[in-house]
């Protein structure tokens, strides 16, 4: 598919990751604000597009600026400040879209857009951005268009509020690894895709780890997931992911990766992601089940889970039997992103006070403050 025909129609799977991207900026934007002198933070679109869709959808850098509008109006305004960067690299005219729908809030000194690949509008982007807190949304077309390297002065800003959503094409990155191994690649293509696969995850370890036969295709893709994962956590950073689907039923288009130093941050991600997961869940059972009632089966599915968060629970207070319950939530949701609400969380926290398998000897009344004792008697 050709960048300009990406353009023609926003796709699902866009859908989702900017509603998750459109959750999270407004808490971002409060919460990071208050650690200003002048309240003004940042957000990169480090491949921004034509802003618009043909049939009218508004792209990343749409909806960022409009949300910049309603930060504005806040009691406590908050200045939020967008750079684009769009290469056009083909004259497709896509760069002269992006200005032209962004073109009002260029002339408020709100929107900035570069015309450079990613990697060559750094250095500018990292000076523009000084010492303010800074969001930066990565956003491919294709897995090989950012290299680890281009990641190292994004994770080494002196300001720690620094926070990296990524777009990592697991399955196209995978694809790449299958031909370098192929017995019909020639030696030469196969160790180019090899340095390539290495330039982006960060390191060369997934080689030895891959080159087993009996792997199928989403182990592969889980360990070139956690290699970077884990490579990007060496800057003391929480990362986790998420896998953008077209529906329940389908293989993940790539993983939405979210990296962050609050773990604050992680809460909030984790909620929006398990809503957008419930929001598949009822678009699935509408399609499959029309016969059936959509509520019923919604609330079945909840009461599943958190049977299952139940038993996980359960395991977790036998091994740390004296605990306060934000850490049990924030250990838990690192362990199992997207997989639980915090209100499952607490709800099945509260089934174990009642039950009596938690108790507290302390005079507090808050529950979030009081330290708990598991009782296996009970």
């Amino acid at each position: 598919m050709k960048n300009q025909e990406f353009f023609d129609k926003i796709k699902p799977w866009s859908i989702r990751k900017h509603r998750l991207l459109g959750k999270y900026l407004p808490p971002f934007s409060g919460k990071v604000a208050k650690a200003t002198h002048n309240r003004e933070i940042y957000c990169i679109d480090g491949f921004a597009g034509a802003a618009k869709y043909e049939d009218g959808s508004e792209g990343s850098p749409l909806l960022i600026a409009k949300f910049s509008d309603e930060c504005a109006k806040w009691r406590n305004p908050v200045t939020l400040k967008l750079i684009n960067v769009e290469p056009d690299v083909k004259g497709e005219g896509i760069f002269p879209l992006l200005e032209k729908a962004t073109q009002k809030w260029v002339e408020k000194s709100i929107v900035e857009n570069i015309n450079k690949e990613f990697f060559s509008a750094l250095p500018e982007i990292i000076a523009k951005t000084g010492n303010s807190p800074a969001l930066f949304f990565i956003d491919p077309f294709g897995p090989t268009y950012v290299h680890f390297s281009h990641l190292q002065p994004i994770l080494t800003r002196n300001q720690r509020i620094t926070e990296l959503i990524i777009n990592f094409d697991t399955d196209g990155l995978r694809r790449i690894v299958d031909a370098s191994f192929s017995e019909k690649t020639n030696p030469k293509t196969a160790e180019t895709n090899s340095q390539n696969i290495t330039k982006i995850i960060g390191s060369a370890n997934w080689k030895q780890k891959l080159n087993v036969e009996s792997l199928s295709t989403e182990e592969c893709e889980e360990i070139l997931l956690e290699e970077y994962k884990q490579n990007i956590k060496r800057f003391d950073y929480h990362v986790v992911a998420y896998p953008i689907r077209e529906s329940l039923d389908k293989k993940p288009k790539y993983h939405f990766v979210y990296c962050t130093r609050h773990s604050d941050g992680i809460g909030l991600m984790n909620d929006f992601i398990r809503e957008e997961e419930d929001l598949l869940y009822g678009e699935h059972i509408e399609e499959k089940l029309t016969l059936f009632s959509s509520s019923n089966l919604a609330h079945d599915e909840i009461n599943r889970r958190r049977e299952k968060l139940h038993e996980i629970m359960n395991i977790y207070l036998e091994k740390h039997q004296r605990i306060i319950r934000n850490q049990v939530i924030k250990n838990l949701i690192e362990d199992y992103f997207g997989h639980f609400h915090s209100k499952d969380y607490k709800t099945i926290f509260k089934e174990f006070i009642d039950s009596g398998m938690l108790k507290t000897t302390d005079d507090k009344t808050k529950i979030d403050d009081r330290v708990y004792f598991f009782s296996l008697a009970s």
